[in-house]
């Protein structure tokens, strides 16, 4: 059913919403996989994405999309439309960026905190003055004078476009409290393969390629890319300006820009540590933050015993004080918490996080993303189970953030008031032209799966009293 304002109001796990309107906890924004990128990296291997034709390639998916050197703005345009909405706490469920690299790192701080951010769309896929290919030029190419195969599929010239995408960003950040967690593409290349060897000397040097390396047919894409990315990237080259920035980061340099820029749940301890788990503790709610990354590399998450061990004992302080609820972010939800790679045994899966909150009555979401699309998910357990809710990315259609009130009912009842938030930009801005472009490079019924089933984004979500 849904209510007059046209959310669908879902009480999978039972409980009945109340007539009257009850008092709001907190109001949070939930964003996820703005995916930052430096789109004229050496570091990455946009021809890839030519051979999405073949199925072998798929794990790889996706390595580049038109749109990518737009991916600041349209971030941009969304800290201006969480602003506007006015949240208590903002929350990003990772993939922040792109390619593991200090310079995108640095850019999303600045969009996020407040400051300015500037990526070069020189050299990158949308720039076919490098020649790498003679025309028709394979990737979609704003430049009207140059043949474009993504023309012909109806994607616009836009005058001035690699000069305009890689303009400096002044942002004012955002005007409340916000936090982050970093999601695969945050601590790996390509969001696959750890930082080593060759690969880091290429990142930061004075040479590129967007061509497919001659004789290169690996048997298996994605292992190979996890031992040896740097053959992706031993294509025929053509010089671009080197960035020392493009050097990979990790776990504590990470937090460590965090604690710099403001981030919630993060001190000298975690950076010390270079420990991600942390908690953020409200009024009424205790936000609980994960690093689901496997330490073998691959997107796809796993959770460490000790880390369950702690997430165990945060829950059940909270169980302890009454009325109070938790919340856990993470970036790989049950779904995608399947990485067995190592064959380790101190890593479970996503069955092994769902029975811990499934012990605490206080767990009532988990907030989680990787998926790049709208889906909310009932979790049924024996203290009344709890909701998780998977936000879209902002980098692909529709590009979009999620509103959460969290209000408790005068008989106890918690819902979860959960709204999709457009931005408003311009209508001849950088962001609308992202939008157009990430609507583009779907078809309808992909488009339909993103943007999530009926009650998977504007819903009211209902729990028994806690």
């Amino acid at each position: 059913m849904n209510d007059p304002a046209g959310s669908t109001v879902r009480a999978d796990l039972g409980g009945v919403l109340p007539d009257q309107s009850g008092d709001t906890l907190i109001r949070l924004v939930h964003a996820s996989d703005a995916h930052v990128l430096d789109a004229a990296s050496p570091a990455r291997a946009e021809w890839v994405e030519l051979e999405g034709h073949d199925p072998l390639w798929h794990p790889l998916l996706h390595m580049h999309r038109p749109y990518e050197t737009l991916t600041a703005h349209a971030l941009h345009a969304h800290v201006a439309a969480i602003n506007e909405h006015g949240p208590d706490l903002t929350v990003f469920s990772g993939d922040n960026i792109d390619n593991a690299q200090r310079n995108e790192l640095d850019a999303y701080l600045a969009v996020v905190a407040g400051g300015t951010a500037q990526l070069t769309a020189v050299g990158s896929a949308q720039d076919a003055s490098s020649g790498a290919y003679p025309q028709p030029w394979p990737f979609w190419s704003p430049d009207p004078v140059v043949d474009d195969a993504w023309r012909r599929l109806g994607y616009p010239a836009v005058d001035g476009f690699v000069e305009r995408a890689g303009a400096p960003i002044v942002s004012a950040g955002l005007a409340m409290p916000w936090t982050s967690i970093p999601g695969n593409h945050d601590l790996m290349r390509q969001g696959t393969a750890l930082p080593f060897g060759p690969l880091e000397q290429i990142a930061v040097g004075a040479t590129k390629s967007l061509v497919h390396p001659r004789g290169f047919v690996p048997a298996d894409p994605l292992t190979l890319y996890l031992d040896q990315p740097e053959g992706f990237s031993g294509g025929p080259g053509f010089p671009i300006a080197a960035d020392p920035l493009r050097r990979a980061i990790d776990r504590r340099e990470w937090i460590a820009a965090h604690v710099v820029a403001g981030a919630l749940g993060y001190g000298e301890r975690e950076v010390e540590a270079g420990a991600i788990d942390t908690v953020i503790d409200t009024e009424h709610v205790r936000f609980v933050l994960l690093d689901t990354n496997h330490p073998s590399g691959d997107y796809q998450g796993s959770i460490g015993v000790t880390q369950l061990d702690w997430l165990d004992e945060r829950l059940a302080e909270v169980d302890r004080q009454r009325g109070r609820l938790a919340i856990v972010v993470s970036h790989h939800g049950i779904d995608t918490m399947v990485n067995q790679r190592g064959h380790d045994d101190d890593r479970l899966l996503g069955e092994a996080f769902t029975a811990v909150a499934h012990s605490h009555p206080c767990a009532v979401a988990w907030l989680v993303g990787h998926r790049h699309i709208n889906r909310i998910e009932a979790r049924p357990g024996i203290n009344g189970g709890f909701w998780e809710i998977t936000t879209c990315s902002t980098i692909d259609w529709p590009s979009q953030t999620r509103a959460i009130d969290v209000i408790r009912h005068v008989d106890g009842t918690i819902e979860l008031a959960c709204t999709m938030l457009d931005h408003h930009d311009a209508a001849d801005g950088l962001a609308t032209l992202h939008r157009d472009l990430a609507h583009r490079f779907t078809t309808t019924g992909v488009a339909t799966r993103m943007a999530g089933r009926s009650g998977d984004a504007d819903a009211r979500l209902v729990l028994g009293a806690r």
